[in-house]
């Protein structure tokens, strides 16, 4: 070798360690934090898994919601042999389809969720056939131990990757309280991306449990009645509430047909629905105590006054209005207790349009109530200037509002307490760990002076022993309420097809504790709430006593010796 070629050799030798010393200060140095974070990244995956979802429990300590314990299965589909073998062994296990199981191992990502909410003996199966490619994460899956039992009210879950969201029900309104905070793992791989384990990082929360107000029991009971009721009218859905007169606490509510939230998609999306809050009717005569009790309150009404009710209708701004009341001379009470549609409509124009306007206003119709429920109906209360001539007339008759159950039942509650609108309750709590969360504070409104509040409920309770309430009656018990009977606006306009049977009561009499409202929408049949609607009130308002140990108040007639009880 000449001189000028050694020398040549010895620079290219010199000029290849300076390159490799300085891209090896380059690597170590330079980009030493770039290279550490890529080596983590092939060595480390950080897997989030929520935090075990609260339970939904009842006032009488029923669980009505809960998780069970599951596991979601992560395949690396590059430290898995053969992909296509694996999903031929894994798919009979997991209970799925062998080609949807290869298409999605052999789409070019490297981690796939292959299964969730997988029970753990399963889980363990899957595992063991490539134990370097399979990571278990914690998961659960939502159950519903009671079945259709208040399924409205609960609701249920959809899945998003590997989170539970709440879609329907309580389960959406609370999402943020039940969901609680993710877990944090660490998925570990060695330098040929072998699994070597799953470590947790971060604990996370569990989700706050919410405690309902409803009685599982009572509800249960509620169902079964107008579950009956649904059958023997043919009608296209009934409804129900039970409220605590004095708290505005829900014991019962109630919302047929329904669904099982286990597995919703079987049942039409109308049947998720909470009828009694998320759906409004026209109230029909249940709301003639109210303008009773406006009346009264204004004067508009001399004691003992008489009104003439003998034509079987009344004609205002040129329509003809009906009147099923038998003909004759009513007083104020008496109109309440026949319920005399021409009564009250004379009643009703002894006021100025406002006087009426403001009596639905402060009894809170046309507003949400504020029971933390999604998609809860305000109803319609039309304001004063879209008022036509009738209108005066036709919402003293109930007719050209709507109203949600649960607005009637607060409505009688604030005339069985003495005048009070009560802030309704769904949950009475929500608890978890060392904290607690009220669901909200109780609020009034007063409404009714007490000296009239207690002369509307022996209005009613006159309505039961005497007028067509009758079939509300509940033996051992006085019972106070108002049947309705509403024609609904199809398209725009009444007809003699559609109608809701409603009944709204309480009891016992002289100092109510619970309030029961009852409305059968579209019967196929009877439709009247005297007949509909009255029976079945009296069925659950019993059951209501049952259920608060509340002993009757009067003395219950003894069936005749001989006599078919």
């Amino acid at each position: 070798m000449n001189r000028r070629r050694g020398l040549a050799v010895v620079i290219g030798l010199a000029l290849s360690v300076v390159l490799v010393v300085a891209r090896s200060v380059q690597v170590m140095v330079v980009q030493h934090e770039y290279w550490v974070t890529r080596a983590r990244r092939q060595q480390e995956q950080v897997i989030q898994a929520p935090g075990p979802r609260g339970q939904i429990l009842s006032a009488d300590g029923y669980v009505m919601a809960t998780s069970v314990e599951r596991f979601a299965i992560q395949l690396d589909t590059r430290a898995v042999v053969s992909p296509e073998l694996f999903a031929d062994a894994a798919a009979p296990v997991l209970g799925c389809s062998v080609s949807d199981l290869r298409r999605r191992l052999t789409g070019g990502a490297r981690s796939v969720w292959i299964a969730q909410r997988v029970e753990r003996t399963t889980a363990e199966m899957v595992q063991e056939l490539a134990p370097n490619a399979v990571v278990l994460v914690p998961d659960s899956q939502r159950v519903y131990p009671l079945g259709t039992v208040a399924a409205p009210v609960v609701g249920f879950v959809g899945r998003e990757e590997l989170v539970t969201i709440g879609r329907v029900g309580l389960e959406h309104y609370y999402d943020d309280l039940l969901s609680g905070e993710p877990q944090t793992f660490l998925a570990i791989q060695d330098a040929v991306q072998r699994r070597l384990g799953l470590r947790k990082l971060e604990e996370g929360r569990a989700g706050y449990d919410l405690e309902l107000t409803i009685s599982a029991r009572l509800q249960a009971t509620c169902e079964l009645e107008l579950a009956e009721v649904l059958e023997t009218s043919g009608a296209k859905a009934v409804s129900a509430v039970v409220l605590e007169a004095r708290t505005g606490s829900i014991l019962a509510i109630v919302s047929l047909p329904s669904f099982h939230p286990d597995n919703p998609g079987t049942a039409p999306h109308a049947n998720w629905r909470l009828r009694p809050v998320q759906d409004s009717y026209e109230p029909g005569s249940v709301v003639k105590p109210l303008v009773a009790a406006a009346a009264l309150g204004r004067g508009a009404v001399r004691p003992g006054e008489l009104f003439d009710c003998r034509q079987r209708g009344i004609r205002v701004a040129g329509k003809w209005l009906r009147d099923h009341a038998a003909p004759g001379m009513y007083t104020l009470d008496e109109i309440v207790r026949e319920s005399a549609n021409a009564g009250i409509v004379q009643v009703a124009l002894r006021m100025r349009r406002e006087e009426v306007y403001q009596i639905f206003d402060v009894f809170g119709f046309g507003r949400r109530t504020g029971v933390g429920y999604p998609g809860e109906s305000a109803g319609i209360l039309p304001a004063l200037d879209s008022w036509s001539g009738l209108s005066q007339a036709s919402l003293a008759l109930g007719q050209e509002l709507t109203v949600t159950p649960l607005q009637v039942a607060l409505a009688y509650a604030a005339i069985a307490n003495g005048g009070w609108l009560l802030q309704p309750r769904l949950v009475a709590r929500a608890t978890g760990g060392e904290e607690s969360v009220d669901d909200r504070q109780q609020w009034r409104a007063h409404v009714l002076d007490a000296s009239l509040s207690e002369r509307i409920s022996s209005m009613l309770e006159a309505v039961v022993e005497d007028g067509t309430g009758a079939q509300a009656r509940v033996p051992g018990y006085r019972v106070a309420g108002k049947t309705g009977t509403a024609q609904r606006a199809v398209q725009g306009s009444f007809d003699d097809v559609h109608h809701v049977a409603w009944f709204a009561g309480f009891l016992p009499q002289p100092d109510p504790s619970v309030v029961v409202v009852v409305a059968v929408e579209e019967p196929a049949g009877e439709f009247w709430g005297a007949t509909v609607a009255a029976p079945v009130f009296a069925r659950v308002a019993k059951a209501a006593m049952c259920h608060l140990a509340v002993a009757p108040t009067e003395e219950v007639e003894q069936p005749a010796e001989g006599e078919a009880t």
